[in-house]
Parts: structure tokens; C-alpha cells; sequence
């Protein structure tokens, strides 16, 4: 891992706690506005042309601002879960798949849900609109912070778990650095930790909180597969050099994308 690469990890990490914890809540929900904006902006400019891309920005801003009601928030989190489970699907069955991966009508279709969900997921735990979320007895700033380290540590655990004991490729049609073995130390790993964090800190059953953990944990596997599904169609490696050593924000968060929004969804149905 390169110096620059640490630098730039250093600063993103730095950053992204610094806003969640002191920034004030209208300031730090523009902050993540902004973030899940050039995100589309990233996503969408894999496919399409400039003038394209900035009509999926404004569908997105408006899209934002004028379906926040909560009565469409879970259904929106249903469809976001169902996307996720076919891009899974389509992840698994590349390249066979890759035509329907290139009908614009599902790709417009899985930029804007994919990042409306995650912009309203995060809204959700920022201010705890409902009681539902404090079950588990953690301020919502707080508790973003531990479900951005799940997909963190998720990362972190296969990449080095992979290139320490990975034999087998997992995923090679998509992601050909990636090993079943680093796959398995994460999943393997993660949920069992964070049921034992949460369990310290709130009387729910441990079953429930290990099975949360364990689905948020393979859907940030698989946002991170959908991710490098859409580059690999649209031929490139990063959705752009905007972060030194780590390609575009698309590419920082789109494990993120997916867990944040499942972590929710699971959450509020089993509970």
C-alpha cells in the first residue's frame, strides 16, 4: 500500500469523523448532500455524457427534496434491498449478464435509487426521525460512525485476509483481486464483533443483533461487487481520480451505499 494511498486514507477518515461528530445537524446533512452528489455524478459519467449526467444530478436534487415524507421511506428501502439482490445476481452471473448491465434504463434506474436510499438512510440515523433506531441506545451520529466502520473493517479484514491467505478468487469475473478466503476471514469476522459491541451497550437479543450484522455485513460486500460490476461494463477502473490512491468518492462508498440502507430496513423489520 503506497504512501500516497495512506496520506489520502488518513485525510478521508479525519474528515468523514470530524463532520459526523461537530458539525451541526443542517451543516452535516449538506456535507453528506454533497458527498452522495458527486457520487451520482461519478456514477452516472461512467455511462453517459456530460449533459446526461447533469440531469441525473438535478433528478436526484429534486428527487431529495421532494420525497422525504416517512411513509415512502421504507418502501423506498424495499426497492433499494430488492435492486441490491438483483445486481447480486447480475454480479454473480457476469458476464453473461452484461446486457442487461448496459440497458440505460436500469442504470439510470440504479444510480438514483441507489443514492436517494443512501442519502435518506443517513438522514434517518443523523436525526432519528423515529424511535425505532433507539433501540439501540446510541446517539445517531454515534451510531453512523459504528455501521461506516462495519464496511470499513469489511474491507480492511478481506483485503488483508486475502493477500495473507487468499488462494482462491472470488467474484474473478468482476473483481480478480479479490480471494473467497479474505471474503470468508471478513463475514466470518465482523458480524460476531459488532454483536459482541452492541451487546454491551443494549439489552436486544444477541441472535437479532447477529443476524443484522451478518446481512449488513454481505450486502457491503456486495455493493462493493455491484460497484466494480458497473466499472467493469463501462470498461474503466475508477469512477474518476478525484481522491489520490483511491479513485472517485463512488468508489470509496459503494460498499456504503448498500449497507447503510440494509442496516436500517433489517433493523426496522425484525424489531
Amino acid at each position: 500500500m503506497d504512501v500516497q494511498r495512506l496520506i489520502s486514507a488518513f485525510i478521508m477518515v479525519i474528515t468523514i469523523l470530524s463532520a459526523i461528530i461537530f458539525l451541526p445537524s443542517s451543516f452535516l446533512l449538506a456535507f453528506v448532500a454533497f458527498i452522495v452528489g458527486v457520487s451520482n455524478w461519478e456514477f452516472f459519467r461512467l455511462r453517459f455524457s456530460f449533459l446526461v449526467s447533469i440531469l441525473a444530478s438535478i433528478t436526484l436534487a429534486l428527487l431529495m427534496i421532494f420525497t422525504a415524507s416517512s411513509g415512502s421511506f421504507y418502501y423506498l428501502l424495499l426497492l433499494s434491498m430488492s435492486l441490491w439482490i438483483l445486481l447480486g445476481l447480475f454480479t454473480i452471473s457476469f458476464p453473461h449478464s452484461k446486457e442487461f448491465m448496459q440497458n440505460s434504463v436500469l442504470t439510470w434506474l440504479s444510480g438514483l435509487i441507489i443514492h436517494l436510499s443512501f442519502w435518506y438512510s443517513i438522514s434517518f440515523i443523523i436525526t432519528q426521525s423515529a424511535t425505532d433506531l433507539q433501540i439501540y441506545n446510541i446517539e445517531g451520529r454515534y451510531l453512523l460512525v459504528l455501521i461506516i466502520s462495519l464496511s470499513a473493517l469489511m474491507d480492511t479484514l478481506a483485503y488483508f485476509g486475502g493477500r495473507k491467505f487468499g488462494k482462491r478468487k472470488f467474484l474473478k469475473n468482476i473483481s480478480p483481486n479479490k480471494t473467497l478466503e479474505g471474503f470468508i476471514i471478513a463475514v466470518g469476522t465482523v458480524p460476531i464483533v459488532f454483536t459482541i459491541l452492541f451487546s454491551f451497550i443494549t439489552n436486544l437479543p444477541t441472535l437479532s443483533l447477529f443476524i443484522i450484522f451478518l446481512i449488513t455485513s454481505l450486502f457491503s460486500v456486495l455493493g462493493d461487487a455491484a460497484a466494480s460490476l458497473f466499472k467493469r461494463v463501462a470498461g474503466v477502473k475508477d469512477s474518476s481520480n478525484l481522491i489520490p490512491g483511491h479513485g472517485g468518492v463512488f468508489d470509496r462508498i459503494d460498499s456504503h451505499l448498500a449497507a447503510i440502507p440494509l442496516f436500517i430496513i433489517v433493523s426496522l423489520t425484525i424489531f
